[in-house]
This record gives C-alpha cells, sequence and structure tokens, in this order.
C-alpha cells in the first residue's frame, strides 16, 4: 500500500508548503498502457476503484529514507504536462 501526494500543478512545481497540504491518495499501483504509454495508477483494495491520479512514462528518480519520487507526465485537458509524485510506503 503506497500514499501518493503530486508535486506539481499545470506542470509547475509547488512550494514545498503546498505540496505538503495536498492531498494525499492511497492504494496498491497498477502499472498498464494506455494509448501507447505505460501507465502508472493508484488502485483502492477497500473500493476497487481508482484514485483519480495517473502518470504516464513514470520514471522512479529517487528512492531514500522511506520516499521514493517518480516523474512522468499527466493529461491536463487535451495535453501532457510534467508531473512528480512522493510515495510513502505504508
Amino acid at each position: 500500500m503506497f500514499d501518493v501526494r503530486v508535486m506539481r500543478r499545470d506542470g509547475v512545481r509547488l512550494a514545498r508548503d503546498e505540496a505538503a497540504s495536498q492531498t494525499e491518495h492511497s492504494g496498491e499501483f497498477v502499472l498498464d498502457v494506455a494509448n501507447g504509454a505505460r501507465r502508472l495508477r493508484l488502485k483502492s483494495p477497500w473500493t476497487s476503484g481508482y484514485a483519480p491520479v495517473e502518470l504516464y512514462e513514470p520514471v522512479l528518480i529517487s528512492a531514500r529514507h522511506g520516499v521514493q519520487l517518480w516523474r512522468g507526465y499527466e493529461r491536463v485537458g487535451e495535453r501532457g504536462v510534467v508531473q512528480e509524485w512522493m510515495v510513502r510506503a505504508r
């Protein structure tokens, strides 16, 4: 089980305090392919639904002190923008 916070809004990195106040999404990682691109999502073990965050072409940037940083792209309307997730294992 993982807790995820998004670190960017519309591709722009959030200030540290603003990122810390973002809603945390919890679930298990699901890696699949959508529209020809790898997609990382979070599936809730309680409801079997997916969290409202997706990361396309995910890359693990760092893993230290129990925190992982993932970077990829998210859809915003009809365009893709850079997104980062801060991930902690429960």
